[in-house]
């Protein structure tokens, strides 16, 4: 295999491992197929109240990474992992299952045998494969309840690659390649395993709410499964906010509280939509009032495409008309629209802040995005989910990174 050229222009990696000692990788929020929202975009999303949801949360963080909150909030990694697999004894039956997230379908997929995973499964080659492995291993592990957990690796997908001279273990299950230095303890254990899966969230019964910041102390050791959760140590001692960066957090957060918006009647669910395509194009809200007239035009070409799909002039002319309509109003909110808009950029920029904070901490894999030359480009892990005391969740992720990847099928552009 030829050696992968690592992008000079990014300077050695700066491992991560995040743990606030009670912290623990929570992925969904209230439930299994639950959509976290990123914290910036709640605001955009929920208005007012999704506003003091991301204030409540910047100013919890705040406290805690200075050593002076009372109230527990948990913070940890995003491993990118795919597909989500859950296993355990059916509440039922008793058997052990596996399967994906339509085990809570209204007529759930529940895979006991691997001729299940094929009648359930079979039109998706590659998962149903991983089905049938997650169906041999897992069982010998002695789970209690159900666990979900993410997929990162089996025997097929680990290759072996030289990096800046040290052989590393690479592998990659969804958007991030993974890199573990091949003599460490974790690339021995790596390359003794045929299938390896991270857990994070646990449940009682199909029915039951989620228990997150699961452990796997008392799962059994099973030669050749490679299990793990996301409890992890800050090994550096550097995940605590210096004055300078808490000061620059509540700034951030001063200034959003003095933007004065009408939130009534703002058209939320298309100002998130365009936000979205601002991050596919490789920016975000840099220039709010500026982000406003292009909300406007973009907002008239999906005018456009509604009017070619009607096929009589009347309808042609009907979908014109509520269009124009929803502009002029656009016009009579713009002030509310640009300051929405800042406000949420001014979330994201506090967001950054403590994101940057915790990509400070060390651990033992690197991370990479597939670059368009075919160089490998080093990056930080995914990102990191927050929940607060009561339950709420939300994404902390470097979105013009990772967000970006994701939608360009993790590939990175090398141009400038």
């Amino acid at each position: 295999m030829s050696r992968p050229q690592v992008n000079n222009k990014l300077t050695d990696m700066k491992n991560f491992k995040l743990y606030f000692e009670q912290y623990k990788l929570i992925e969904e929020a209230t439930k299994a197929n639950t959509h976290l929202t990123h914290l910036e975009e709640l605001v955009l999303t929920k208005g007012e109240k999704g506003y003091n949801t991301a204030r409540g949360f910047i100013t919890d963080l705040l406290s805690h990474l200075q050593g002076k909150s009372k109230r527990k909030v948990n913070t940890s990694v995003k491993w990118d992992g795919a597909p989500a697999i859950f296993a355990g004894k059916h509440p039922d039956t008793g058997k052990f299952f596996v399967g994906t997230k339509s085990i809570f379908n209204k007529e759930p997929k529940i895979n006991y045998t691997d001729n299940d995973v094929e009648m359930n499964h079979g039109h998706a080659p590659g998962l149903a494969d991983k089905l049938k492995k997650a169906l041999k291993y897992l069982p010998k592990l002695g789970i209690k309840g159900i666990l979900q957990g993410d997929f990162m690796f089996d025997s097929s997908s680990v290759g072996k690659v030289n990096i800046d001279g040290v052989t590393h273990y690479i592998f990659k299950p969804n958007t991030i390649k993974y890199a573990v230095e091949a003599d460490s303890k974790l690339g021995q254990e790596i390359a003794n395993s045929v299938f390896g899966i991270v857990f994070h969230t646990g449940y009682d019964d199909l029915n039951s709410s989620p228990q997150y910041g699961i452990n796997v102390r008392g799962l059994k050791k099973i030669p050749g499964v490679w299990v793990d959760d996301a409890v992890f140590t800050d090994a550096t001692g550097t995940v605590t906010l210096t004055k300078d960066e808490a000061k620059q957090i509540r700034d951030l957060v001063k200034t959003a509280d003095s933007v004065k918006i009408n939130y009534k009647d703002l058209p939320l669910d298309l100002l998130n939509i365009y936000a979205n395509s601002e991050i596919q194009r490789g920016t975000f809200l840099e220039d709010p009032e500026n982000s406003y007239n292009n909300f406007v035009e973009w907002f008239k070409g999906r005018m456009a495409k509604e009017i070619d799909k009607r096929k009589s002039k009347a309808g042609k002319v009907k979908v014109e008309e509520s269009f124009k309509k929803k502009i002029a109003e656009f016009k009579g909110q713009k002030d509310s629209i640009v300051n929405i808009l800042k406000v949420s950029k001014l979330l994201s920029q506090a967001k950054q802040i403590f994101i940057n904070k915790y990509n400070n901490a060390v651990y033992s894999t690197k991370h990479f995005l597939d670059a368009e030359d075919g160089t490998l480009k080093v990056t930080s892990p995914e990102g990191y989910v927050s929940v607060s005391k009561a339950g709420d969740a939300v994404k902390l992720v470097d979105r013009l990174e990772f967000s970006r990847a994701n939608f360009s099928g993790g590939q990175t552009s090398t141009k400038k």
